[in-house]
């Protein structure tokens, strides 16, 4: 089998030294009285097997914390550790007697190494004693653990926080701090939570493909990713661990894709203010493109029509032609007397007024329409303030149950919605707060606003439009009145007087004329910069083909990972498809990840999850997760938590132990129980799943048959 090679030499590293918990309890004697655990790990395998219920998750957690990756977990702070790091504990005095601690004060050791075998000490607080050390907070010592507990001489230390917004780019924030000591240069990637749309590629996204956790992390590949607004999160987290160019380009695809729709949108805005321009002026659009076009000729199509007679519409243009023939044959031309035309100016004021009271009842049905969309609008305003404010309020809760506000502060109602708090509810050490359901509710939340928002641009837009059309039809109906009127006082004065409806009559010509002719410049301009956007449209698309085809680097580096999967993965004796049928997919749907084709040139690939036994399954995260480890990227460390799921074997455990032992670089981290049963006939064996792996190879920490991990550390 092919062995696992790094691209490159191996700068990006982090490792694990040494882990100690520290806690001090209600039966300490002096501030030296301490307990807790103190274990150390080495290059290479290390495996951490005892019975259930003996501390494998506390210490598993332990390291999550230290590390500042408790998110990974689904929680935050003190919230992802178990209650006896922070609350009470049991140790044995004798078979018969146990003895309970209260914790008054704890705290995690964590001594970690780079690849520039430089070694520092992070300490961060549990149960604090003092207001000044949060848990929010780590503090990075410049010295190894051993000098960390002895030196009497000052040593260099530095604060950093963690769990607030900018940790990843602030030059306080731990996380930034992390991938500057590891090696890592994160990656600006797309962010549709963040209004410049962009966001580093953040560290707790890369460490949910290192760190398998025991409750979810068997479940999907990449199981605990949070939430962060990345776009395709997993895809980046492969690219950037393969170094794959496509991290880049996919990036700039990101980009392109936003400006695209911008532009689009654009084009859009620029249709309706042609159409804006029509239904102001009566008339008649033609040859509008469905979607916007890169097509020159589309463009010049686009066309007004304006009514010549009740049978007839020319183009704007001859329109305008038409009407200035009609005002040179009027000059010249003396004005009517009244008695010249008297019949046609009853006609004429029965059809003006007829069509007047017809344009006001439109009007004012037209004016309830508007009214209704405008309530809409408001309610629709007031509903987003709303929004906004329980957003306000859940991202406050997150806050209260982080801090633990409520117990701190003896709350007998909630601080941030004041509903009353029975005291049973407090004082219970059973209650869990679902802190992950918050945090959805809090994305549904967001995302409620961002549909209301649209549906409120869109009524605003109809609102503008609706607007303008009321303009012209009360200018309309104004026009109308004149000439009634006009014609009234015709009919009553002496025939032998000039026609005041003839002298307005063309007046009106005069300014139809001129506002044809203003309609005519602002449509041409209008399809000048339909030209311009569709050429800007053109940019983009040829942007975006530039970027499709995969670059034979990204190739190899590919064509290497699958090769080197699907070896692992049928080492590891995964039985429910052929090894032609799998591959990792290089198009949605499932970028970068397993896929089951039936043949070859299969079009429609599968999920390999849904395609493969639960046991099988597992097999695949083992695989795929060992196959990233060779990444130019990868910080060099797994942590597997009883990755002996769903029913897998001793045989397949034990391939994989031994395939881990014999990778010569960077760290792999395995807590396992030696009671669980992996079926019905095997329960599992450390003993035998080692049995072949030379001593050297691995480090194994057995933990207690009767003692859990936190004891005495004097």
């Amino acid at each position: 089998m092919k062995e696992l090679i790094k691209i490159g030499i191996y700068f990006k590293m982090i490792k694990i030294n040494k882990l100690r918990t520290e806690l001090q309890t209600n039966l300490s004697n002096d501030i030296d009285d301490l307990y807790g655990f103190s274990f150390n790990f080495t290059e290479g395998l290390n495996i951490i097997a005892g019975p259930n219920s003996r501390g494998k998750s506390t210490i598993n957690s332990c390291i999550y914390y230290a590390l500042g990756m408790e998110e990974l977990l689904g929680a935050h702070n003190d919230k992802a550790l178990d209650k006896a790091l922070k609350e009470e504990f049991e140790i044995n005095i004798s078979e018969e007697e146990k003895q309970t601690h209260h914790v008054v004060f704890s705290q995690v050791l964590l001594e970690i190494e780079n690849s520039n075998q430089q070694k520092v000490t992070l300490e961060r607080v549990i149960v604090s004693n003092t207001d000044k050390k949060k848990n929010s907070n780590i503090y990075v010592y410049n010295t190894d653990l051993e000098g960390y507990l002895s030196s009497e001489q000052p040593i260099e230390v530095d604060l950093f926080y963690v769990n607030q917004r900018g940790n990843n780019e602030d030059t306080n924030g731990f996380y930034r701090w992390l991938a500057e000591f590891i090696g890592i240069e994160l990656p600006m990637v797309s962010n549709s939570s963040r209004t410049d749309n962009y966001s580093p590629l953040y560290l707790q996204t890369i460490f949910c493909s290192l760190f398998i956790e025991q409750t979810k992390g068997w479940s999907e590949f990449l199981a605990t990713m949070p939430y962060f607004g990345i776009t395709k999160p997993k895809e980046k987290v492969v690219e950037y661990i393969l170094n794959l160019n496509s991290l880049h380009n996919s990036t700039n695809k990101d980009i392109l894709l936003k400006n695209k729709s911008q532009i689009i949108e654009k084009w859009d805005r620029k249709i309706r203010n042609i159409k804006y321009l029509s239904a102001q002026n009566n008339s008649t659009l033609m040859n509008i493109p469905d979607e916007i076009t890169t097509l020159r000729g589309d463009i010049n199509k686009i066309n007004l029509l304006f009514t010549k007679s009740e049978t007839e519409k020319v183009e704007i243009n001859q329109f305008l032609e038409e009407k200035s023939l009609q005002l040179k044959s009027l000059e010249g031309i003396s004005l009517a007397k009244i008695g010249e035309n008297k019949e046609e100016l009853i006609i004429a004021y029965r059809e003006e007024k007829e069509n007047y009271n017809s344009l006001k009842n439109h009007i004012n049905n037209f004016k309830d329409k508007l009214n209704i969309e405008i309530q809409q609008r408001n309610n629709l305003e007031k509903y987003l303030i709303q929004i906004d404010k329980e957003i306000k309020d859940s991202l406050n809760l997150i806050k209260v149950f982080d801090e633990d506000i409520i117990n701190k502060k003896n709350f007998n109602s909630c601080p941030t919605c004041t509903q009353e708090i029975p005291t049973d509810l407090i004082s219970s050490k059973q209650i869990k707060i679902p802190q992950l359901s918050i945090e959805e509710n809090t994305n549904f939340l967001k995302g409620q606003k961002s549909i209301v928002t649209i549906s409120l641009k869109n009524l605003e837009e109809s609102i503008e439009e609706k607007g303008i059309l009321l303009n012209y039809y009360i200018n309309t109906l104004r026009n109308k009145e004149e000439i009634i009127k006009k014609i009234s006082n015709d009919l009553i004065a002496d025939d032998r007087a000039f026609s005041e409806s003839d002298t307005l009559k063309r007046v009106q010509l005069e300014n139809e004329y001129k506002i044809v002719s203003s309609i005519r410049d602002s449509f041409n301009d209008i399809k000048e910069e339909l030209i311009e956007i569709s050429n800007q449209y053109n940019e983009v698309l040829k942007g975006i083909d530039d970027l499709s085809g995969e670059e034979e680097r990204d190739k190899n580096i590919l064509d290497d990972f699958e090769s080197y999967y699907k070896d692992l993965l049928y080492a590891f004796k995964y039985d429910s498809n052929e090894k032609y049928k799998i591959s990792i997919n290089r198009k949605e749907p499932f970028k970068y990840f397993p896929v089951y084709k039936s043949y070859k040139d299969d079009k429609l690939p599968q999920s390999i999850r849904i395609n493969s036994s639960a046991s099988d399954f597992v097999r695949n995260i083992w695989a795929y997760s060992i196959a990233l480890l060779g990444g130019e990227n990868h910080p060099g460390i797994l942590l597997f938590d009883e990755p002996g799921q769903h029913r897998t074997n001793l045989l397949s455990l034990k391939a994989m132990f031994e395939i881990c032992s014999n990778i010569d670089f960077g760290q792999i981290i395995i807590f396992t129980s030696t009671e669980r049963k992996l079926n019905d006939n095997e329960p599992m064996d450390v003993e035998y799943v080692v049995s072949k792996i030379p001593r050297e190879k691995y480090n194994l920490i057995l933990l207690s048959e009767t003692n859990k991990v936190i004891q005495s550390l004097n």
